[in-house]
């Protein structure tokens, strides 16, 4: 029986190559066929700042809306490398995370087949594919939220008391990643508290579970601005149903939140008055018309389509999961959260790559067990039973050469049915080339991407390199 030590150094070591392999096919092979320009740079401002802030800007206030703690490896690699460098590095960074925590994630609920598919599930959804092409927090924040699920999922699925550590670390993650990590943790609390109750040693495992906790809060501390903007703040469409027209007087002012939930900066208890304000907003009427027809276009050509793949692969788990309640338990509160926010995004007036990063991880990973479960079902191999391996094998090597496009299918980066993901690029106007006046919150980024250029720092283009036809910038600094 192989001890399980080995079995975790297994582990580890297959999430590293998976997830390396994840950004390098993403990175190389499939992001130019998914997005018109090699880079989204969307609120470049705010993060170019952040960096700023963080390696000891006085005059660079941090943005009441960043978590500090997503800047913590973009920060000191700027200080030799350059901000946009140091944003690729990072980017780069939270994509390999991710892809390793697709499969830890799989892994845990349903075994390694399952950890593998999601990975390559991964591959199938453009988002995902961006993440290292998109210069901003955003990519470090769904990291903190994919290994966090995993985390979570590992946790509730072991029996080991003490292993709801790595619940109440995910946890941690979520919420520090940022102020809508709730929406996350909060499934995945539930969840804990189920295992908890089932535990053996209850006191053992509320004790493990709430170490790291207690951990997060002390460091959102630091991580969110005693001006942060609350949950409530960012979550509260009244504003954007009243700025889009709306006479409806549910959506006129005063908007009343009845709580601020900031992790760090609020009592742990304040989540009810949180929980019972998400509830209302559900009640809340949208505008006839909305989302407007920008976003109404990008939810019917990049949302609708996966909508069958997000039943039928969450029915197919299910039925797969159905005798094993505690890898059930994990999957439905890890992926809950993602299919939420998949819900509620296709009402939003934006629909955006960056957006869809953070949510589209939980689809990966439904997919993955779903497609495990179908090997489970497939003839063996000449009669034998033991060649189950073989088969997951298989699968796995014929679900890489379809989401690769070797094999032409639906799931296929050139089917007919996809459409490229337009760029949003702050980058345009506060490019040192540009030569465009910036407003006053502007000009420090503007600045110092001028200073990054004058020593020979990298900064993306304003216009593609003469490797057009494969959408890569020559000067990327990650290709010499």
């Amino acid at each position: 029986m192989k001890s399980p030590s080995l079995s975790l150094i297994t582990d580890a070591t297959i999430a590293i190559t998976v997830g390396a392999a994840f950004w390098w096919v993403a990175d190389n092979q499939l992001a130019r066929t998914h997005m018109l320009d090699p880079w989204n740079t969307a609120d470049l401002s705010d993060y170019c700042n952040a960096i700023l802030h963080l390696n000891g800007d006085p005059d660079v206030p941090w943005s009441i809306k960043r978590s500090k703690i997503t800047g913590w490896l973009a920060a000191p690699l700027a200080q030799d490398n350059g901000i946009m460098t140091a944003l690729r590095a990072s980017s780069i960074a939270a994509a390999i995370l991710v892809g390793c925590g697709l499969y830890a994630w799989g892994r845990a609920a349903a075994g390694r087949t399952a950890g593998l598919l999601a990975v390559l599930a991964g591959l199938a959804l453009a988002p995902l594919v961006l993440l290292s092409r998109i210069l901003t927090f955003y990519p470090m924040v769904a990291a903190f939220l994919v290994v966090g699920a995993a985390l979570a999922a590992a946790g509730i699925v072991s029996k080991n008391p003490k292993h709801l550590a790595l619940t109440g670390l995910g946890m941690g993650l979520a919420l520090l990643a940022d102020v809508r990590g709730l929406v996350w943790a909060g499934p995945w609390g539930l969840a804990a508290a189920w295992a908890i109750w089932r535990s053996p040693d209850r006191t053992t495992a509320l004790k493990w579970f709430l170490a790291p906790l207690a951990a997060s809060y002390l460091a959102a501390r630091w991580s969110f601005p005693v001006d942060a903007v609350s949950l409530e703040a960012q979550m509260d469409v009244r504003p954007l149903m009243h700025m889009y027209g709306s006479d409806n007087p549910a959506h006129q002012p005063p908007w009343d939140t009845g709580g601020s939930f900031v992790w760090g900066r609020t009592m742990p208890w304040d989540w009810l008055a949180t929980i019972w304000f998400m509830i209302k907003q559900v009640q809340v009427p949208i505008l006839e018309g909305f989302p407007p027809p920008v976003a109404r276009f990008a939810a019917n050509n990049h949302m609708m389509p996966l909508v069958p793949v997000w039943l039928g692969s969450a029915a197919v788990a299910v039925l797969a999961l159905w005798r094993r309640p505690r890898a059930l338990v994990a999957v439905a509160a890890t992926v809950l959260p993602f299919a939420i926010a998949f819900h509620g995004q296709a009402n939003l007036a934006e629909i955006r790559v960056r957006f869809l990063c953070q949510i589209l991880p939980g689809l990966a990973v439904l997919v993955g067990i779903a497609m495990s479960a179908a090997v489970q079902v497939v003839p063996p191999l000449w009669g034998r039973t033991r060649w189950l391996g073989l088969r997951g094998a298989a699968i796995v090597i014929a679900s890489a050469l379809t989401v690769t496009g070797q094999i032409s299918t639906e799931v296929s980066p050139w089917a007919r049915w996809r459409r490229p993901w337009p760029v949003v690029s702050e980058l345009l106007v506060m490019h040192p080339d540009a030569k465009v006046e910036t407003t006053e919150r502007k000009r420090p980024c503007t600045e110092a991407l001028a200073r990054d250029a004058a020593t020979g720092h990298w900064i993306p283009r304003l216009r593609r390199g003469v490797k057009a036809r494969d959408g890569e910038d020559p000067a990327d600094p990650t290709r010499r």
